[in-house]
Order: C-alpha cells, then structure tokens, then sequence
C-alpha cells in the first residue's frame, strides 16, 4: 500500500492494477451529495469536516468529463429532434467580471438581493429525455444561445421543432440563423401566464367568484318580500358583481378564449372555427371607450404576429410536438432547484460550472422508475441507454459506477 493505493501484480496476466481507496471515497462522498444528502449529514456520517466534504466534492466535479464533450464521444443516435429549451438561475457569489459580445446587463432590480449568478441553459430531447447539449452563461443572451444551436448542429442533431418559453429572447431567430427549417412551439402555459399578467384581471375574477358563491347561498330567500336583510345583501352583491363584469367582462372572455385554444382545439379544422369566433368577437367588443381597450389590443395583435409558433403544434399533428415545456420545467425544479436550493448558491464560479456539470451527467446515468402515460416505456433505462450511443466507450450500465467512469473518460479527452 502507498498514499491510500493498493497495488497488485498479476501473474497470469503480467498487469498491475491500482486500488485508490481515497479516490473511491471521494466518489462516494459526492456520489450522496448529489442525493441531496447535505455536507452537515455527511459530517456526521462519514466523520470529516464541512469544509473537507465541500473541497472533496469540488475535487471530483472538476475531474469529471464535460457532458457536451460526453455526447460528442459516445455519439447518440436515437434523438427525436423535438427539443426543449429553458434556463434556470443559479446564485454565484463571485463571477467573472469580463465582458463578453452579446452580454445583456443582469438587472438588479429583477433579482432583489441576489445580484450575481449564472444561468444554466438545459436543451432535453422530448422522447429521450437526453440533456445532450447544456450551457452555462450570464445570461440568457444571444452570443451563448448561438453558441448552444452550433454545438447542436457541431453533433448533427436532427433538430425539427424547438419548444420554449415565451421569455427566452430570441431563441427563436437564433434557431432559425442556425436551422432554417426549424419549427418553433411556444409554450402554451407560459403564454398565459403572460395574458394573465398583462391583463391583472386575476383578482378581480377570483373576487366575482366569490361574491357569486355568497349569493348562491342565500339560494332563493330573497325573493321572500318578508326577508328584507337577505333582499338588500343579495341586491348588494349583484351591484358589485355587475360593476366587476362591467370592468373586466371583457378581459375575461378573452382569457377563456386562448384557453379554449391552448387544451381544446386539437386540429386545423377547429382552429379555423376558433379563429373565425375569436374574430367576430373581438369585432362585437365595444372598445372604444373600454377603459382596459389597449391590453386587447395588443394581445390581438401580437397573438397574429406570433400566430405560427403558438399554434405549431396543430399545424403539424404529424410530429407530436407538446404545448407546453413541463418536461423541462420539471426536471428544474426536481432535479436542479432541489439540489443547489439546500447549497444556497456556490461561492465561485469555477465550481457552481463543475458542479451543474455533475447533476447533469448523474441524470443523464440515471434509471427512470416512475415515467407513466406515453413515457412508461423508459422504465427500467437510462436518458444515455435510450438515445442509443453509437460508442459505449466500455461503458455497462448495470455494472459500472458513471463517476470513475466520468473521471477516466475525462482523461482520454485532447485538452
């Protein structure tokens, strides 16, 4: 034994293996870490410090493979080429301070206290799961998504159809500079939450809902002549409820427009009909001294302007595209948000990279187990397993640990 390693010669053979037990523990430690075991839990557990679990962890991180350099090496050839896009912010103590082409100013005002950070930009494969291409910048600016679209191409990805959120900037111009052909889908979910965020009318709804319930329950006492306080609430709260519909009617039937759009109209034939009603409707709208006539407007016009990304999904039954990015959505706040909320953000940014770097290959080794619907068919498989690599790399999925294997890929890779 020398410095925690085993040595043996075998003589059959005529080769030396090395055992490094400090190198397996190093493993294991970041191996419960990423299972949202804490480094207060693995104090106590394995009986080292805070900080020397934080340094190991770092240590490892930083040995393992690039996940874009991954894919490239093991050449998946099973992607659908439906693929979703979405950020997420992680909070970074110290991050670079340098500049770079189409670096957009993070805003202080939109994060509150928390001024620095990064963003992760994660792209899933929808009938794979894979996350083959990821980017980490300053923000969602146009350089870096540029630069996600050619490492996408640089894999020949066979990109057809990009869903993402409404938010994302110019995605969608970028995707096509890169991919002509590409059919863009925004999510259906996010672009009402705009609507309802443009509109305000959330409250006011919600408070004519209620203001409903409390005259059903009176039921039809106040039409008793003798029942004179049931007659003067009810007459209340049908003033109220007018003067609310009078205000925000209209906001209201527009809302409920675009969600008959989003979850019912499921083909051409019904999106002409819908249209054709959202017109005529529109037309009979008495706008002109409507105190809220511009957010109609607006959301009028900008529903055409964007007519062919929201509605992608009818135009091309044929792909399967999805309305919304819940996939993605998902996999953030399970498996990005869980992990790095318990952290509280990472002091430098060398290894909040190293670290996202981490959760992104443990999902990508990682077995499904609870996938239902449409999906139930990955059970039992890996994002990797299913997207078929054309080079396994020696790589066997029951019986080898994905860090080891991570750290010696790693080393094969040209700097």
């Amino acid at each position: 034994m020398h410095r925690n390693k085993i040595r043996i010669f075998c003589y059959d053979c005529k080769k030396r293996i090395t055992i490094n037990h400090k190198e397996e523990k190093a493993n294991e430690l970041l191996k419960n870490h990423l299972n949202r075991n804490s480094y207060r839990i693995l104090e106590d557990e394995k009986c080292i410090s805070k900080k020397t679990a934080c340094n190991l962890v770092n240590t490892v991180t930083e040995d393992l493979i690039d996940s874009n350099d991954l894919t490239k090496l093991l050449c998946p050839q099973n992607y659908c080429g439906i693929l979703l896009i979405d950020g997420k912010y992680i909070p970074v103590k110290e991050v670079g301070t340098e500049k770079e082409p189409g670096f957009v100013p993070r805003s202080a005002k939109r994060r509150g206290k928390t001024k620095k950070g990064l963003v992760t930009v994660v792209c899933i494969d929808y009938l794979t799961h894979d996350i083959q291409i990821y980017g980490v910048s300053l923000s969602e600016n146009s350089f870096d998504m540029r630069n996600i679209f050619l490492e996408l191409k640089a894999i020949n990805y066979p990109l057809k159809v990009v869903v993402c959120d409404e938010t994302m900037g110019q995605i969608a111009e970028i995707a096509k500079e890169v991919f002509p052909d590409v059919i863009i889908q925004i999510c259906c979910t996010h672009y009402g939450k705009t609507i309802e965020r443009t509109f305000i009318a959330g409250n006011a709804k919600r408070t004519y809902c209620s203001l409903q319930k409390q005259l059903n329950f009176l039921d039809e006492s106040f039409f008793i002549s003798t029942h004179h306080f049931d007659r003067a609430k009810a007459m209340r709260l049908t003033n109220q409820m007018a003067d609310l519909e009078f205000q925000y009617g209209y906001l209201w039937e527009v809302q409920e427009l675009f969600h008959e759009l989003f979850w019912r109209v499921q083909d051409e034939k019904g999106l002409s009909e819908w249209e054709d009603y959202f017109n005529e409707r529109i037309a009979l709208m008495n706008l002109k001294n409507y105190p809220y006539a511009k957010r109609i407007k607006d959301r009028y016009l900008d529903y055409y302007e964007k007519r062919e990304w929201i509605i992608a999904s009818i135009l091309h039954p044929e792909l399967d595209i999805p309305r919304t990015t819940n996939l993605i959505e998902g996999w953030n706040s399970t498996t990005m948000e869980l992990r790095i909320s318990s952290i509280r953000g990472f002091k430098k940014e060398k290894y909040a990279r190293n670290y996202i770097n981490a959760i992104i290959l443990k999902y990508r080794f990682h077995t499904f187990r609870d996938c239902r619907g449409k999906f139930k068919i990955l059970n039992g498989k890996s994002p990797l397993k299913i997207a078929k690599p054309f080079n396994f790399l020696g790589f066997d999925s029951e019986n080898t640990d994905w860090i080891p294997f991570c750290r010696k890929i790693k080393k094969q890779v040209p700097k």
